[in-house]
């Protein structure tokens, strides 16, 4: 009889706290939130294959591992072309990056984005001169921010615009506000929410960015519009109305399950990654189009697209051409020039589309220049004809020629053993892009 008891009494236990851990879950009270951030410290980023030993190392600022990356991309590396960048000032645990300036490279200045492990901030952006000199450095940090929001060691630069006055605009991947800066660092204002991914000027007033939801039924994620100048949200366009402004093309269901009972989505059926407005210079190039229609990237269904911000209307796209793809860019030959990641295939590449007539050619065949990220990456085309690009999880950007040689590239060197820190983008800006710029202390 006591065995009874005891066999009943371990089952009262356990179903209970069964039922009241599905109460916890489905209610999100306590001890949820606790829960969630131990689940998400033990599965980290997308991107990371760390133990949890690098983990708790990261967190508690001893080595910023969750941003180190590990690449044998040298190949034919020639040190004595490569000099340290000197005038950082950083952390003494990390090594100083390295840089080749070619005599022949276009003149004018390089922004960089991403991790570097400064004194100071973990994050920022560096500006490098036409000799290949230190000229300014940013540091961005989600810190100061006046609501909760994750330490600076989970969360990943993604996302930046930069304004002749000096001034620039950051996000993060993982993080919860979107900042703008003055030249001398000095924050102007914060805007609440997660924006990630990229940020695309649309005239010299405002900017785009892709900002997750916290509505459920807009699947998520809105594609926002702010003012550059004061942070103020001109427009946001949730995802759902554009799935229902376009019932007559099924281009967004591809990641569905069918059953005879209806259709759900698979785990992340989109990523969102760029948005960037059709420039009114740009526009005598793409005939059909409007200044301010919208090139928008989905990740994961290969699909790039152009949609009027107004209507809603998808007036063009195009699938499969590029496989997990980062930045479409419009430019001034009229065609489309795209980052293609080409995830777990070995080499990525930039390729470029013709809109109207579909032919397409890999400009930048990423095996030429041992050239690889399977997530992230950024690319510009050069005034020389040339393209600049960043290689995200090699730590790495390169430049090309129109000749396909390298003129310029920067190793965001670590430590030994080829580790680096991860870059998000970088700008190439003109001699004359700045103007009158502050004096900082």
């Amino acid at each position: 009889m006591d065995k009874i008891k005891t066999i009943s009494l371990c089952w009262l236990v356990f179903l209970t706290a069964f039922f009241l851990g599905i109460y916890v879950h489905d209610a999100e009270v306590w001890p949820y939130n606790f829960l969630k951030k131990i689940k998400n410290f033990t599965t980290g980023h997308i991107a990371e294959e760390l133990s949890l030993l690098e983990k708790i190392e990261n967190d508690l600022n001893y080595k910023p591992s969750r941003h180190i990356k590990i690449n044998s991309f040298e190949k034919g590396f020639d040190s004595k072309k490569y000099k340290e960048l000197k005038g950082l000032k950083l952390n003494p645990r990390r090594k100083k990056p390295n840089i080749f300036l070619a005599d022949n490279a276009p003149e004018g200045y390089r922004v960089i984005y991403g991790t570097f492990d400064f004194d100071k901030t973990l994050h920022g952006a560096v500006m490098i001169d036409p000799e290949g000199r230190l000229s300014h450095v940013w540091h961005i940090s989600q810190e100061g921010s006046e609501w909760a929001h994750p330490k600076d060691t989970n969360i990943f630069p993604h996302g930046l615009e930069i304004a002749p006055d000096g001034s620039i605009v950051t996000a993060f991947d993982s993080g919860n506000s979107i900042n703008k800066y003055d030249y001398c660092g000095n924050i102007l204002w914060r805007l609440k929410g997660k924006f990630h991914h990229s940020i695309d000027f649309e005239g010299e007033d405002a900017i785009w960015s892709w900002r997750d939801s916290e509505i459920t039924d807009s699947y998520k994620f809105n594609l926002t519009k702010i003012d550059f100048h004061t942070g103020k949200i001109l427009k946001e366009i949730p995802w759902q109305e554009i799935m229902d402004a376009n019932p007559d093309i099924d281009i967004f269901g591809i990641l569905q399950k069918d059953t005879s009972e209806g259709s759900t989505w698979l785990s992340e059926p989109w990523h969102p990654n760029d948005i960037d407005p059709l420039p009114k210079k740009l526009e005598q190039y793409y005939p059909g189009f409007s200044a301010g229609d919208l090139l928008i990237s989905l990740r994961n269904p290969n699909l790039i697209f152009i949609m009027d911000q107004d209507t809603l209307k998808v007036k063009w796209w195009r699938q499969g051409l590029v496989r997990r793809q980062h930045d479409p860019d419009w430019n001034d030959k009229g065609t489309i020039t795209i980052f293609n990641n080409n995830m777990h295939r070995g080499y990525s590449n930039i390729t470029e589309l013709n809109p109207f007539t579909y032919e397409y050619e890999i400009i930048v065949n990423g095996e030429t220049y041992n050239f690889y990220t399977w997530w992230r990456g950024k690319h510009e085309m050069m005034p020389n004809g040339g393209v600049l690009i960043t290689s995200s999880d090699q730590g790495r950007v390169f430049e090309t020629d129109v000749n396909g040689d390298i003129t310029f590239e920067f190793l965001n060197t670590y430590g030994d053993n080829q580790e680096y820190l991860a870059i998000s983008e970088a700008r190439f800006l003109p001699k004359n892009f700045f103007k009158e710029l502050p004096q900082c202390e």
